[in-house]
């Protein structure tokens, strides 16, 4: 009877962790997503300083240590009020969420944990690898080809501005489901959107784009740079 009642709560377990994993990856991917909107600008110009300023469309999109864009302002490591606030306001109505359902205390209990890793790990340590040189995932064989290729996704969504000065594609960092799902995936490289990075930078207060054959402090010209990131 023991080993019943063992196998019922690792399975309980189980499911509590990846139903976790799924809500995490959905509410990340829902909130970069509103990042991008500005409709709450305070939150969207924290997050643009990123995209825009740090690792824009037309600068390389990996260096050897990692640019913090939260330098100056409240972060907890490298993590911005733009995502801490709406961060905490969805695992407290997850917790909620679960009282109310009669969610047994253990599987809460794993699901938090859950809720505050997940995010971490894949919005915070892995995107930060994502943007430099040398990272060891691009070296693991167990894990480079994912990682090239989440990598990879990741610069496209950097990349592609449209013409109202928006970011519109591959909001998910590690995984795309959510991206598939709302169609916001995109697989494929194009030339950068000059007008609609015009239109963005203005929209931040931010200097007016250099001529397009300009060379950067990189010595790499705005048309040479994609053809490096692409490696």
């Amino acid at each position: 009877m023991n080993w019943i009642r063992l196998a019922l709560s690792a399975s309980g377990i189980l499911e509590s962790v990846l139903c976790a994993c799924l809500v995490a990856e959905l509410a990340g991917y829902w909130l970069h997503r509103l990042l991008h909107s500005e409709r709450l600008p305070f939150l969207s110009r924290s997050h643009m300083m990123h995209h825009l300023f740090v690792y824009g469309p037309e600068q390389p999109m990996r260096t050897p240590d990692y640019k913090d864009a939260t330098s100056g302002r409240f972060a907890l490591g490298n993590v911005g009020l733009e995502w801490l606030l709406p961060s905490a306001l969805v695992l407290g109505i997850c917790w909620v969420a679960m009282i109310l359902l009669g969610v047994p205390a253990l599987y809460q209990a794993f699901a938090i944990a859950t809720l505050v890793v997940w995010p971490f790990v894949t919005f915070s340590y892995l995107h930060d690898r994502m943007h430099l040189q040398d990272s060891w995932l691009s070296r693991s064989r167990l894990l480079r080809s994912w990682f090239v290729r989440a990598r990879r996704l990741h610069d496209i969504h950097h990349r592609r501005v449209n013409d109202d000065g928006r970011m519109d594609t591959n909001f998910g960092i590690g995984f795309q489901l959510y991206d598939w799902v709302f169609r916001t995936l995109s697989t494929r490289h194009r030339p950068v959107n000059r007008k609609g990075f015009a239109v963005a930078r203005r929209r931040y207060g931010l200097p007016p784009l250099a001529s397009k054959n300009s060379v950067n402090g990189t010595g790499l010209t705005s048309h040479t740079r994609p053809l490096q990131e692409l490696r």
